[in-house]
């Protein structure tokens, strides 16, 4: 999973990610499969790792 960057809405109650607290406004970078949109805005997408080319010989 990749990571990607965040943002804690308005209105959303102070969230805890791995032991911090963040309130409304914070920016923080989570694991993907963490996102929840109800309460974190997404500012970044995931950036993906260039996949290395294999060749297969006969």
């Amino acid at each position: 999973m990749a990571n990607i960057k965040v943002k804690v809405k308005d209105g959303a109650f102070p969230i805890r990610y791995k032991g911090e607290r963040f309130l409304v406004g914070d920016e923080l970078t989570i694991d993907e499969k963490h996102l929840n949109e109800s309460i974190m805005e997404r500012l970044e997408e995931p950036k993906k790792a260039p996949r290395s080319k294999t060749s297969e010989s006969e």
